[in-house]
């Protein structure tokens, strides 16, 4: 836990927590509870089956006493991801720009991002994003102060940060959550598994400190789609270095006087 930890955790101060898809609110469910931050999240959620998720994580931040931002679920996955393709950032840009404007006007004191493990672009850039509008916010003589929560990684992992231990009615609530939501139960049947349960009785957030954009790459998002191409269940492969950072460079070309710089964690550590 951070030394002076208590105001930051204190409802008074104001969050707002940044996730590329609707559902990862799980991972930060009693944050939810402490906190009752804004919560935006990019796209809604519908994957390949054009079904949002949104109107679950609503109904999931309705019960923490959490509320949805202004913009909750803006893009469809599937236009994320053709925006992606195509290596084009203007959506994100969009996106980005309003954020900005809800950090400067707003005044949350604290954001929380989805961390960069390389498991999902979406997660990735969303992450970038989220490292953007702070930095430009700081720009603008905002005091904030950011924080990652991994979702694909151990809840409990290593490093500076808050880190809340839920107790047993704590923990309950958070796994009464989890079986509400249908539209993640394979997936959180998975995270059980691989962790076990009890490992989500901790909710770690690491402060985000200074990190470089790698020029280099190949992150398991692109690893499973050249084996799906292989399988021809895809035609062809969503790449880091042709799709993915071009996109976040324009998100960190908008900071313009920010230098990003040093540590690069390895995806899933």
């Amino acid at each position: 836990m951070l030394d002076h930890a208590e105001p930051l955790l204190n409802p008074a101060t104001p969050w707002i927590l940044v996730f590329g898809h609707p559902g990862h609110e799980l991972r930060a469910y009693h944050l939810l509870e402490r906190v009752r931050p804004a919560v935006f999240v990019l796209t809604d959620g519908s994957g390949s089956t054009a079904e949002s998720r949104v109107h679950e994580s609503v109904a999931l931040l309705d019960q923490a006493g959490a509320r949805a931002a202004a913009r909750f679920g803006p893009l469809t996955d599937r236009a994320a991801y053709t925006a992606l393709m195509a290596a084009d950032a203007g959506p994100f840009l969009a996106e980005l720009n309003w954020l900005v404007d809800t950090l400067v006007n707003d005044g949350p004191q604290v954001v929380l991002v989805d961390a960069a493990e390389g498991y999902n672009p979406v997660h990735d850039v969303c992450h970038w994003m989220g490292r953007a509008a702070v930095d430009r916010a700081r720009q603008f003589g905002v005091d904030i102060q950011l924080f990652e929560v991994d979702l694909i990684a151990h809840p409990d992992a290593r490093g500076d940060g808050l880190r809340l231990r839920l107790d047993d009615e704590a923990f309950d609530r958070k796994l009464k959550a989890a079986s509400r939501y249908t539209a993640l139960q394979a997936e959180a049947q998975a995270a059980f598994e691989r962790f076990g349960q009890d490992a989500f009785r901790t909710e770690f957030l690491r402060r985000a400190g200074a990190r470089t954009l790698p020029e280099s790459w190949v992150p398991y998002y692109e690893q499973v789609g050249e084996e799906r191409v292989r399988t021809g269940r895809y035609t062809s492969v969503l790449r880091y270095s042709v799709h993915v950072r071009p996109v976040i460079e324009r998100l960190l070309e908008s900071v313009r006087s920010v230098q990003y710089a040093t540590d690069l964690r390895t995806p899933h550590q």
